[in-house]
């Protein structure tokens, strides 16, 4: 599928806030296949913003304006997790393809209903699950293919921040907002659990094949319990520790939070100030990999480091990085490793609309995501590991 007269295709960007302002509308802006064409957003300040900065050429504050953008194709939505359902449903009905960032809706069922949209209307319904196209993830990927640490069984992450326990001096600026709205909307459906299990549930499930069946998992809200915040500033869980069971085996250990957070192995980031700390590691039969990542909007690479079996026994050889191109930074912001994590799936998200493969994260993806949280929120309060149904039911 082509845009108007054969050129690239018709985009409108849902949300101008920080994942679209950082992310999405830079990717497009810099895009050979896609075109710009709308931005919409509820607040007149932000538009402005997006319009000096990117040149969109329509600014809406009504979705019924923005839908009747001439030459519209494809939208992203880059807004909170209430309004998915409403707004990717408002774009599948007029026959657009959707990109919605995750988690693609509050509950299995609100995921189910759009993966039928979309199946009715024949669009393209993917999920922004943007670590798939990070660079250093992409090189994991290969070095798990290429099978240089044999069958993984256990994958563990530490991503936490400090930012709760003084907002005002660690919060980087320009950020606060972004932070206070999942702390303090109601309406979200989900604290630090929904917002970071389902990036690494797709993503082990996407390196390794296999699929999700079981989570045991346990929610904190530090800030309201210990740290005596008022309960209206503090409404969803800010720590949460996640043990999810994938197909033949393979186990997920998931700590997250932003109540604190640890040092982080190759990086040493923690001892300072810092926003995030973000790494993993993964066992293997052969051998393991450690990766360490700096914050995503980070123009570096991560680092990553393997022990291969094989090579420690027979050459005596530990430890080693591997080596990774350095990231072109002359761009941006974002430059580097943030702007080519979402070129490349802003790419993928063209070549699924095509009809190419493409390694975009599709509805099931998604779906399969919020069941995981899901689930996760059910075994926090029932003390029992929660298995999840085979079948999301629709598969694209």
């Amino acid at each position: 599928m082509t845009g108007v007269g054969g050129g690239p295709i018709g985009l409108g960007v849902i949300g101008a806030g920080v994942a679209a302002v950082t992310g999405h509308l830079p990717a497009s802006h810099g895009s050979h296949q896609f075109h710009l064409l709308a931005v919409l957003d509820v607040e007149r300040g932000r538009l402005e913003q997006v319009g000096r900065l990117f040149g969109a050429p329509r600014l809406c504050t009504n979705i019924e304006d923005f839908l009747q953008t001439p030459g519209l194709q494809a939208v992203i939505i880059a807004t909170p997790p209430d309004s998915h359902v409403e707004l990717s449903r408002r774009a599948i009905e007029r026959g657009l393809h959707v990109l919605v960032e995750k988690p693609m809706a509050r509950t299995a069922d609100e995921c189910r209903e759009l993966q039928i949209a979309a199946k009715d209307a024949g669009v393209v319904l993917a999920v922004g699950h943007e670590k798939r196209f990070h660079p250093t993830m992409v090189r994991l990927a290969r070095l798990l293919a290429e099978g240089q640490i044999g069958q993984p069984y256990f994958c563990g992450v530490h991503w936490a921040s400090n930012a709760k326990l003084d907002p005002i001096n660690l919060i980087p600026a320009g950020y606060e907002r972004g932070y206070r709205w999942r702390w303090e909307d109601p309406n979200v459906g989900g604290g630090i659990i929904q917002d970071h299990l389902p990036h690494y549930v797709d993503l082990i499930a996407h390196l390794s094949g296999r699929q999700p069946v079981a989570v045991y998992a346990q929610a904190k809200n530090v800030a309201r319990d210990h740290l005596k915040w008022p309960v209206e500033r503090s409404l969803w869980d800010d720590f949460g520790l996640c043990l999810v069971r994938y197909e033949g085996g393979l186990l997920l250990r998931l700590e997250t939070g932003v109540v604190g957070r640890s040092l982080s192995p190759i990086w040493s980031l923690g001892s300072g100030v810092g926003e995030w700390t973000e790494y993993g590691y993964i066992l293997a039969t052969g051998g393991q990999v450690v990766f360490d990542l700096l914050p995503w909007d980070a123009s570096e690479n991560g680092r990553l480091a393997v022990w291969r079996l094989e090579a420690a026994v027979k050459s005596q050889i530990g430890w080693s990085f591997v080596e990774q191109p350095e990231p072109d930074r002359r761009a941006g912001p974002p430059s580097g490793a943030a702007a080519a994590m979402f070129q490349g799936q802003l790419a993928a998200f063209a070549d699924a609309i095509e009809g190419r493969s493409s390694d975009i994260a599709r509805g099931s993806d998604g779906a399969l995501a919020v069941a995981l949280v899901e689930a996760a929120y059910e075994s926090s309060a029932t003390g029992r590991e929660v298995q999840i149904p085979a079948s999301m039911g629709v598969h694209e």
